[in-house]
């Protein structure tokens, strides 16, 4: 039996994301179907980076093949950590163990369990990647690799309008170099009890894009 787990947040209005969404036909309003009209960035919600989000020479998502989106991952459980802790590459060498790196690694902490996604402390108080720990992780030559918390420390900078050239967004620098994508604010990693699963992540196919909203999908193999 296998089980699907669903580790995509919901595209519903929320105070960083400003979305806009209305409809535009309704049966309500006489029309012959309802149609919805909405407004997205692409580093909204849970989304995936290309190396063009941050380089300007940078590979968009379309240099990288399909396949790299289906594929073993690796969930390195952090799930430990507490309000601003740092993650140190020597915690995730832990969480990985013997365990062989694949080419999907998912950090899990199970952040928005703690604080709840759509508040402010989900980004003033989240737990980060120090620089060693995104060396590390990049070290490993994954094609992604996935978080689901606001990973990089100076993110919770932005809302209080430091400009990003004035940010350092470790992950972003250290692993998106490298021709790596990265997942950002991925949800639900509590009900992900396997350390290695199957996974598939299925972006919009905006052209060239330097990121893009993604539905993120863990399948376990269960005895249910």
């Amino acid at each position: 039996m296998k089980k699907y787990i669903d580790l995509t947040l919901p595209i519903v209005p929320h105070w960083r994301c400003p979305i806009e969404i209305k409809d535009v036909k309704s049966f309500e309003k006489g029309d012959a179907a309802n149609v919805t009209w909405f407004t997205l960035q692409t580093h909204w919600y849970t989304h995936i980076d290309a190396p063009s989000h941050q380089f300007p020479e940078g590979k968009t998502l379309n240099d990288f093949p399909l396949e790299s989106l289906f594929g073993k991952a690796v969930i390195l459980d952090v799930s430990h950590v507490e309000a601003n802790e740092p993650i140190t590459a020597e915690m995730l060498k832990a969480a990985l163990g013997d365990t062989k790196p694949e080419k999907i690694l998912l950090v899990k902490t199970c952040w928005e369990d703690k604080t709840k996604w759509h508040s402010h402390d989900y980004w003033d108080e989240s737990p980060y990647i120090t620089e060693d720990g995104a060396e590390w992780l990049a070290s490993l030559k994954p094609e992604i690799v996935g978080f689901d918390f606001a990973q990089d420390y100076d993110i919770r900078k932005l809302r209080f309008g430091v400009p990003e050239s004035q940010c350092y967004l470790t992950t972003h620098r250290k692993i998106l170099k490298n021709d790596i994508m990265m997942i950002e604010y991925m949800s639900n990693m509590k009900s992900v009890k396997s350390k290695v699963v199957d996974f598939v992540g299925l972006p919009t196919a905006l052209e060239n894009a330097n990121g893009a909203q993604i539905r993120c999908v863990a399948i376990e193999e269960t005895k249910e």
